[in-house]
């Protein structure tokens, strides 16, 4: 099979376009919408929602919760790396080869 299956580009690799969400679990970029602190109770609520609705994702392994990640196919993905390092590691995908990008401002972020 092709790189070029599913539009994947023979320049652009699959582990380029994934976002790396603690202990060996990964994210398609282009899925992600918002990546939230998982502490304030808001957060418990949209995440006890999407329990029942059977749109939660756990990706912690046991570990404590720290982020939530909101996917454009409304799922909520548990992760328990700081939404800091999250943002930092988007950041980095998502910048062109070569080039630095700050990460965004704090403001991105729910506490």
């Amino acid at each position: 099979m092709s790189n070029n299956y599913r539009g994947i580009s023979s320049s652009e690799t699959s582990s380029e376009r994934m976002l790396n969400i603690g202990h060996g679990s990964f994210v398609k970029i282009d899925r992600v919408i918002g990546i939230f602190e998982a502490g304030s109770l808001p957060m418990r609520r949209w995440r006890d929602k999407a329990l029942e609705e059977n749109r939660l994702v756990d990706a912690t392994k046991g570990r404590k919760l720290k982020s939530l990640i909101l996917t454009d196919s409304n799922h909520v993905i548990l992760s328990s790396v700081v939404p800091q390092t999250l943002n930092e590691r988007l950041c980095e995908r998502r910048s062109p080869a070569g080039a630095s990008l700050r990460p965004q401002e704090e403001r991105l972020f729910v506490s």
